[in-house]
């Protein structure tokens, strides 16, 4: 089996693209049974000699997220040269919230940075082309079970969770004299602490334990070296889940704190439920979320050890090697569907 990732070279994009395409390939060719190959979108619409000798050698073209303008146009070309083409996607189009930087593009067509665009303005808007995109291609895959359920109407869909390169974590807790560090996973929002009563709890808890800080990673462009840095001086980390869209991104951000040995929060919703075992799941209360860091500040030390223990071995079971042969079966079914 010959698969092709294609993507764009959005900056924005980069931490997810590595999670669902550069991770996927390099562990496909680590393993050697199959091949992958990565493509940039851009080359992929223009179809370059590389693009061409690419595609024309994949059984499977898999492309992340986008599905509009030029890009259906090249699908098309190369569906009617007998190659299975699906979409990878792990958010919710659909449900973006207002202030989603993404939301005018996928609504309005606005042009954004490092995707493929039309002069002006994208029309239809690219959530419209979208649901077109799914209706004419072989499949889709998706990272979370809630977000399988909203598109099963369009295509035929598939679930593959994120899993985690174990590699490029070195779980090195970086501990700062005197200081105790809370922090957002990757994928949470800011305006989501807010909404579900967790930043109110942060100011109550560090008025009253001035040795609590909480640290926000404000390099949305940043790659995932930047991102492992930071994560890894977190004592304590907090994902935050509020509206119908982040109900649907998934748990990575959890498997990370845990594959980073680090006590965590979430908000308790059905998609974190699985992983009460490995840390808290609190109700979307100021006083609730005041209550669950209060108890993980005082108790650091015994948190720290039991996300060494448990937590940590779980997340190791997660690792894209160990589960590479599950990833491989949903590929397969989709070339024998």
């Amino acid at each position: 089996m010959v698969i092709t990732f294609i993507c764009c070279n959005r900056p924005t994009d980069s931490l997810r693209v590595q999670v669902r395409c550069r991770n996927l390939a390099d562990a496909i060719n680590r393993d050697g049974q199959h091949r992958a190959n990565l493509l940039d979108m851009k080359s992929f619409v223009e179809n370059t000699s590389r693009a061409q000798r690419l595609c024309g050698e994949s059984d499977l073209l898999v492309i992340y997220r986008y599905l509009y303008d030029s890009i259906l146009t090249v699908v098309q070309y190369w569906q009617a040269r007998d190659k299975k083409v699906i979409v990878d996607f792990d958010q919710a189009f659909d449900l973006l919230p207002p202030d989603s930087p993404d939301a005018p593009f996928w609504r309005e067509g606005r042009p954004v940075e490092g995707c493929f665009n039309s002069p002006n303005h994208i029309a239809p808007p690219p959530l419209e082309q979208f649901k077109w995109g799914l209706a004419i291609l072989d499949a889709a895959t998706v990272g979370s079970y809630r977000l399988a359920d909203d598109w099963a109407r369009f295509t035929k869909i598939y679930t593959l969770p994120d899993y985690l390169n174990t590699d490029q974590y070195p779980a090195l807790n970086q501990t700062r004299e005197g200081e105790i560090r809370l922090g957002l996973g990757y994928r949470a929002r800011i305006s989501a602490a807010a909404s579900s009563g967790l930043l109110t709890a942060i100011e109550r808890v560090c008025r009253q334990y001035p040795q609590v800080k909480f640290v926000e990673f404000d390099q949305p462009c940043a790659g995932l070296d930047e991102w492992v840095s930071h994560l890894s001086t977190l004592n304590i980390g907090l994902a935050p889940a509020h509206d119908p869209y982040d109900m649907r991104l998934g748990s990575y951000d959890l498997l990370e704190f845990m594959i980073s040995k680090i006590s965590w929060l979430a908000s308790s919703n059905a998609q974190f439920q699985s992983l009460s075992a490995y840390g808290d799941l609190v109700k979307n209360t100021a006083a609730d979320w005041e209550t669950a860091l209060l108890d993980a500040v005082d108790n650091l030390e015994a948190r720290r050890e039991e996300a060494g223990g448990t937590a940590f071995l779980f997340a190791l079971s997660h690792n894209l090697a160990s589960n590479l042969t599950a990833v491989l079966q949903v590929y397969d079914a989709i070339l024998c569907q």
